[in-house]
């Protein structure tokens, strides 16, 4: 089921948050997946995933810890080969399994280390085995540098041993002869070049006939000439044949190798899943803290209580402060018709609702304050902007009333649709009528919608559904600037003659505009701009009630929950102490049948007793439903000592600056004897202590 579409993704600029993602992963494979990521299909699998990102927030935030962050190679042709029955891979593909493997290793065993931390981290990776049979299989056949190990077998190292030594002379011949003919000046300043793999003499063409070897090439000008010693020439050639046998020795182990490698091909492609997901964890995380991204709550229902939600590319590109929205839906409130004058922010406030949403859906952590809650639609639509298309010949009002057409055939009670200029680009008043009987159909259709107009009927229509509420982008008229704030509650005025006035269009031209509206049309938006006052102040209200009541049931959740655990500390209490009575009873009538049976050598009739007592006791036990037995689980309850009172701060009697008087005996902080206070000079003073005039300030200054 697609909970989008292109067109939406579009609209809500999803595309770019997508990029933006994808900029912070490491692997080629990661980046592909960011840039097609998609909202989950079920409220349970995005729950999941921000199970393990809030793990992953906190390791972050925990400066001990380090998650591991490779960067997976692609083993995609490697697996590609193994699929052939008889492919064999390169050493190249070798090194990438094996890094592969590495890579899993280190993130399976901090999962494993960290496991009670972090179980929803460890759950993803447990499943994840065989990497280290893998990476002893390629390590047998690898060296430290990470190329063919000579004891791959004992074949390979047979002929590099061989090899090695033919190089040796090789070498020796070419130096002893690289001496001999640079002392004869008969050598470029070059001395030597290489040509398939051997090292030759590089000699000036006229010189070439007084040097012994052959010829293996020149220089383009021709001016130079690539010789080969005498004495190189045959050892050369057994060289060649001698790596050719190393190359098919190293096919053979490659053979073997990838033979090998074939059946675990299957955990190969999930260790590459698992660093590619991981890779995408990373990238999640990083992008949200460049917007101070958080996990909010989450529901199933379709609702949406929203605080300080902004838009994540306005926060990542504006160099402004960027302005939160309050935003709050529900099954009694699922329909907000946001009004207003153009350029206050319903399109930008449209737009962060339902990028948000995507955003939420797509397990992507969102810029909203943490207390936040989000719901799940099974479908999120919008009609945002002109989609006037030439190819189609489609005007901007035919391509919306296309795409209003495609809402009605989809829409449910679990979708979530965003309209903007709603019914605009037609005549008003036709244009409205058609607007009015498509919000009928949107309502009627039990979905959740936001939208954006500046038609007095939809406005009207609104405030008379029970289940449809009217929202405003806030103005300032004294400063005749846009707040960019939504306040839902009552409708917004257009403010058009406030905007134009704005825009400095002539107090003139405005007066005439104003004389061609009636007067009763003018008295409704003077009558909407008084009750957007009243009513903002109402919101702000109703705002401070609702948090009020959230932190209530939130408190009240924590009594219920500290009630609960002083309960069951109580019972436990009561089991320990119910035990260790019954034991302490037990070990009394022990006690007392060994010192009554003190002198019997053998314990003959003690042991007959304590029998005896046993069999009453195992009566007792069978009999009685809830018997007291030894439960090693519960531990002794731990006594907590009384916080110790810190002891009361001596009260200062420091004299306030204004009740200072001249004459006034006094004493200074940290000195015994009073004085008389002699002058006041703002903060400063002097007191007469006996003979001595001692200057200090008033806050100093105490009663004698």
């Amino acid at each position: 089921m697609q909970i989008i579409d292109d067109i939406t993704a579009k609209e809500l600029e999803f595309d770019k948050v997508r990029n933006q993602l994808s900029s912070f992963c490491k692997s080629e494979k990661a980046k592909e997946k960011a840039s097609k990521i998609k909202p989950f299909t079920a409220f349970e699998k995005v729950q999941s995933e921000f199970s393990v990102l809030k793990e992953i927030q906190n390791i972050y935030e925990d400066k001990e810890r380090n998650l591991p962050q490779a960067d997976p190679a692609n083993i995609d042709h490697a697996l590609k080969v193994l699929e052939i029955e008889n492919g064999v891979l390169t050493v190249d593909e070798v090194v990438k399994v094996l890094k592969l493997c590495w890579s899993t290793r280190e993130m399976v065993q901090f999962a494993k280390k960290y496991q009670e931390e972090y179980p929803n981290l460890y759950q993803s990776c447990k499943h994840i085995d065989r990497f280290q049979a893998v990476i002893k299989l390629v390590s047998n056949v690898l060296d430290k540098d990470l190329r063919i190990a000579d004891s791959a077998t004992p074949e390979l190292k047979k002929i590099r041993a061989k090899k090695n030594r033919l190089v040796d002379e090789i070498q020796k011949n070419f130096n002893s002869a690289l001496a001999h003919y640079k002392k004869a000046g008969l050598l470029h300043e070059t001395l030597e070049t290489f040509i398939d793999q051997r090292r030759l003499l590089v000699v000036s063409s006229v010189d070439k006939a007084k040097v012994s070897g052959k010829i293996r090439g020149g220089s383009a000008k021709g001016n130079l000439a690539y010789i080969e010693p005498n004495r190189n020439i045959e050892l050369n050639k057994l060289l060649d044949k001698i790596r050719t046998e190393e190359s098919n020795e190293i096919y053979l182990i490659l053979q073997e190798l990838s033979t090998h490698l074939r059946s675990e091909r299957k955990n190969l492609e999930a260790f590459e899943r698992l660093l590619v997901r991981y890779d995408l964890y990373h990238a999640k995380v990083r992008l949200a803290q460049q917007y101070s991204g958080v996990i909010p709550k989450g529901t199933i229902k379709q609702e949406l209580y929203w605080r300080n939600a902004c838009h994540p590319l306005l926060l990542l590109n504006s160099s402004e402060k960027v302005m939160g929205q309050e935003v709050e839906l529900s099954r009694n409130q699922r329909i907000l018709v946001i009004s207003g004058p153009n350029a206050g922010g319903k399109s930008i406030t449209l737009k962060t609702v339902g990028l948000l949403q995507v955003m939420y859906q797509s397990g992507l952590l969102v810029p909203v304050h943490v207390d936040s809650e989000f719901g799940w639609f099974e479908r999120i639509y919008s009609d945002i902007g002109d989609h006037q298309s030439i190819e189609n010949q489609l005007s901007t009002y035919s391509a919306k009333l296309e795409r209003m057409r495609f809402f009605l055939e989809r829409v449910n009670e679990s979708s979530l649709v965003l309209l903007d200029e709603f019914g605009s680009g037609s005549d008003p008043e036709l244009g409205g009528a058609l607007a009015e009987v498509f919000f009928e159909e949107l309502y009627a259709s039990g979905c959740t919608a936001v939208i954006n107009t500046h038609y007095a009927n939809i406005k009207v229509l609104t405030a008379n559904l029970p289940e449809a509420v009217n929202g405003s982008m806030l103005f300032d008229t004294d400063k005749l600037a846009p707040k960019y704030k939504l306040s839902i509650g009552q409708p917004g005025s257009s403010f058009t003659f406030e905007v134009a006035k704005m825009r400095n269009i002539s107090s003139e031209l405005i007066q005439r505009a104003k004389e061609k509206v009636s007067s009763n049309k003018l008295l409704m938006d003077e009558l909407t701009l008084k009750l957007q006052n009243e009513q903002s102040d109402l919101s702000k209200a109703q705002k401070l009630h609702r948090e009020a009541h959230r932190e209530s049931e939130k408190l009240k959740k924590q009594y219920a929950k500290k009630l609960e655990d002083l309960y069951n500390k109580a019972q436990q209490q009561h089991k320990y102490f119910e035990q260790q009575g019954k034991f302490q009873k037990l070990g009394k009538k022990i006690y007392q049948l060994i010192k009554k049976f003190s002198d019997d050598e053998n314990n003959k009739n003690l042991n007959q007793e304590v029998k005896k007592l046993v069999a009453i006791e195992k009566k007792r036990a069978l009999e009685k439903p809830n018997a007291v037995v030894l439960q090693k689980s519960i531990p002794a309850p731990k006594i907590e000592q009384p916080a110790k009172e810190e002891a009361p701060k001596k009260q200062s009697s420091t004299i306030l600056p204004q009740n200072l008087k001249v004459g006034q005996l006094v004493k200074i902080q940290g000195y015994d004897k009073a004085g008389t206070l002699k002058s006041i000079h703002g903060k400063k003073v002097i007191v007469q202590l006996g003979k001595l005039e001692l200057k200090s300030t008033t806050d100093k200054i105490i009663k004698a």
